[in-house]
């Protein structure tokens, strides 16, 4: 399960590359339409269960859409294509990625599916195709949940499409106790530490990014988190700032000055498993789009990287532990505000770390 996140990644390079062979394989079909407006056939660009490895499948044929994916529609007279829309919302479609006989299209992950009319409708210059096909919710959104919960707490899980849900805590199923589209009720088991949340619902798995024991900050301060240091008292500080974060609830807003820094001490009478991980990873924000050096073991001029956020969406980042010298023991995580226009107030949440 470790090794979640790269092939995520390698997932999403594998389709693109996918999509450059169709777009090749295709270039010299005729530009002009030779056929009658038809569906012969649809393929999922790639099926693949993160859970599993090795079971990657590519142009698989399906009757079943479901949105949020990568589809291959194949037939005849698609050439002068100008809409494809299921359940009556538009999605988008690269023209490269258009041929007469071949669409590369990725259905809208906001695609109504339930009581619809299961109907993809393909508009072109010369004529309009209602073809019937299922179409189904995307995989599982996680949203939030508790990162670093004790074992026989009832926690709640929230997120998006929660069909049917199936719940795993590593390799335990744990049936829900109560479940909504949205929310999932259920009660930790036992042995979850570094393991990984993942819900399957109708249509697929969705693994968490975070490993269950991994945060330093989720809502408030963990039991990984010692104490706080400010470079600035006058900085103010919201360690449960409610109206926005990017996971849980809560998060963290900083009003700081120009240069000032926030630093977090690892406790380490409750955290020994430094050694377990790979890199640092946090969200932010700011009211600003700005910049922040993230620094460790209070050395900000040694150990140190600087990243880019901005002020309309949250930025996720990774900072693994290579770009910050190796450290042998890791003590202190802390961030400086690097803008160079006279401060800015910064929002920081899902603060932890990534296993190896």
């Amino acid at each position: 399960m470790k090794n979640i996140k790269n092939r995520m990644l390698l997932k999403l390079c594998f389709l693109v590359s996918i999509s450059i062979l169709l777009f090749t394989s295709c270039s010299n079909d005729s530009e002009n339409s030779s056929g009658k407006l038809e569906v012969t056939g649809i393929s999922k660009s790639v099926v693949d269960d993160p859970l599993v490895d090795g079971d990657r499948e590519v142009d698989v044929p399906t009757e079943i859409i479901n949105a949020g994916n990568y589809y291959i529609i194949r037939g005849s007279g698609f050439a002068t294509l100008k809409s494809i829309s299921f359940n009556g919302l538009e999605s988008y479609f690269n023209p490269t990625m258009v041929t007469d006989n071949t669409i590369v299209v990725l259905v809208d992950q906001k695609t109504p599916y339930y009581n619809e009319m299961d109907e993809m409708k393909i508009v072109t210059s010369k004529g309009t195709l209602n073809y019937t096909v299922a179409v189904r919710p995307p995989n599982p959104n996680i949203k939030g949940f508790p990162i670093n919960p004790n074992p026989g707490d009832i926690i709640t899980i929230t997120g998006e499409y929660f069909l049917r849900p199936v719940v795993n805590f590593g390799t335990t199923t744990v049936e829900p106790i109560e479940s909504s589209l949205t929310e999932i009720k259920v009660k930790v088991p036992e042995d979850i530490k570094y393991k990984y949340l993942s819900i399957t619902n109708v249509s697929g798995t969705t693994v968490a990014n975070q490993a269950f024991g991994s945060a330093i900050y989720d809502d408030a301060p963990t039991n990984i988190w010692g104490w706080e240091e400010k470079w600035d008292a006058t900085n103010t500080f919201d360690l449960a700032y409610t109206k926005d974060f990017s996971q849980g609830s809560k998060c963290i807003e900083w009003k700081s000055g120009e240069w000032d820094a926030y630093i977090i001490a690892l406790a380490f009478w409750n955290f020994t498993d430094t050694d377990k991980f790979k890199a640092v990873r946090f969200s932010v924000k700011g009211l600003k789009a700005g910049k922040a050096k993230l620094f460790i073991n209070g050395e900000p001029n040694n150990n140190f990287k600087v990243v880019e956020f901005k002020s309309d969406s949250w930025t996720y980042i990774e900072v693994p532990f290579s770009d910050l010298g190796n450290p042998n023991v890791l003590s202190k995580i802390g961030w400086q505000e690097f803008g160079g226009f006279g401060g800015n107030t910064i929002l920081l949440d899902d603060i932890g770390l990534v296993l190896k």
